[in-house]
């Protein structure tokens, strides 16, 4: 893909945290199994956890010792495998669009060349081809007799929906733009019965606000020099101009990040500002074949006049604090003309909970009961977003957190595992 300033540097600071991690073998940690019951389990499919955006997967150099899937609260897929389940973690572009990373998440589960198609490839001036996994797939077998459950975390939402549709239906403009018979097997439709289920976590469906945002920036900043005016009032006026002119450069930078105008198309960042999410999800088509879940995430409390919201502490990761902060302030309206009101407070540091509900254009229901075995022997519909209660925790919480340790989004996940495998 082509990066720009803003997307190099992430990718940059990915790779250097993955450099790093390869070589701190210390933290290397234990795939110990757990003793997990099976015998209601209908079905024993592969289990494909793809990563959201700025994230990794199974074939970086730090992933043994800093999986993605675990962070310091140990790999998480090791322990899976260990404990019965097969489960594999694919990487794909962090800063990539949906679309590349749908394109790449193929190509390595059926052992082939990454192909972005000749129409979007021309389109956004980048090489048609990527990767070569042939001969080496992270599955041995991926059909309609040999399903795979998708769970996709963050953007990786996004990204699987994308990939679904594709299968199912193929992709018009690429079948037309390529006559040479060199057409994709991802573009060619058909593949409706490949994916049994996939389960988005926290995943950015309908974008989020951190891209926005730039009145909320605007909003902390004049509450810092409140608060600043209010502790340092009865002193002389320099001993404000450190830290007011600290805060001015800050939300100088920070308006210029959210004002939703950084990012270039094709990219994860352009696909998940909320007006393109609009336009991204208008193309991604449901597959009435597949199980559709999503687990929404909040980690925010009312702020003491109830008019915007801030981290709860008890439950919250003090990495996200700042960007809780700033969503938590969300009101506005986007230039395509989507309103963010305050249901677009609650957020968990990373996206909005209420963009992590389903596509608003897609069909959806609300699971009153957390997932289980015993909701599965109950049934669920194909076809339609399946949303359980919001989970209360922080953007990373199934990861088990990046400052403050938890393991009790692993206890989420492995539910939601154990209720699948029992349709």
């Amino acid at each position: 893909m082509r990066y720009d300033l803003l997307t190099g540097t992430i990718y940059v600071l990915n790779r250097a945290l993955l450099t790093g991690a390869g070589a701190v073998r210390f933290l290397k940690a234990p795939g110990k199994g757990l003793d997990i019951d099976h015998s209601s389990a209908k079905t024993r499919y592969p289990f494909v956890f793809l990563h959201g955006f700025f994230g990794w997967g199974q074939n970086e150099p730090g992933h043994d010792t800093f999986a993605y899937w675990g962070l310091f609260s140990g790999n998480t897929v090791k322990r899976l495998n260990a404990s019965g389940f097969t489960v594999v973690a694919p990487s794909v572009d962090p800063v990539g669009s949906a679309w590349d990373r749908a394109c790449e998440l193929y190509a390595q589960l059926t052992g082939t060349r990454v192909d972005y198609g000749k129409a979007h490839s021309e389109r956004f001036g980048h090489p048609r081809y990527g990767k070569d996994y042939t001969g080496k797939p992270v599955l041995p077998q991926w059909d309609a007799a040999h399903k795979i459950n998708i769970m996709a975390h963050s953007f990786g939402g996004p990204t699987a929906a994308l990939l679904a549709s594709l299968l199912a239906y193929g992709d018009e403009e690429e079948k037309i733009a390529t006559t040479d018979g060199s057409l994709s097997g991802l573009f060619e439709g058909g593949k409706q019965d490949w994916i049994y289920s996939i389960c988005g976590l926290a995943a950015a469906y309908n974008g989020t606000t951190l891209h926005v945002n730039h009145q909320a920036v605007t909003a902390i900043e004049t509450r810092f020099r409140e608060k600043c005016a209010d502790a340092l009032g009865a002193l002389p006026a320099w001993t404000r101009f450190l830290p007011e002119a600290g805060m001015r450069k800050i939300a100088d930078r920070g308006r210029k990040i959210t004002s939703g105008r950084v990012a270039r198309p094709d990219t994860g960042l352009y696909d998940m500002h909320p007006d393109h999410s609009v336009l991204m999800n208008a193309g991604i088509r449901m597959v009435p074949d597949i199980y559709y879940f999503s687990v929404p995430f909040d980690a925010t409390r009312p702020a003491g006049d109830g008019s915007y919201r801030v981290q709860d502490r008890k439950i919250g990761d003090p990495f996200f604090r700042l960007f809780i902060h700033v969503m938590g302030n969300t009101d506005t309206v986007t230039e395509g003309g989507m309103v963010l009101d305050r249901r677009w407070q609650h957020n968990d540091g990373l996206v909005n909970t209420v963009s992590e509900t389903a596509p608003f254009d897609k069909p959806s229901d609300t699971v009153n009961e957390a997932p289980g075995v015993a909701l599965a022997e109950k049934g669920f519909s194909k076809g339609v977003y399946h949303v359980f209660p919001t989970y209360r925790g922080a953007h990373m919480a199934l990861q088990g957190n990046i400052f403050r340790p938890e393991k009790k989004g692993q206890v989420e996940l492995l539910s939601l595992m154990l209720m699948i495998d029992a349709l």
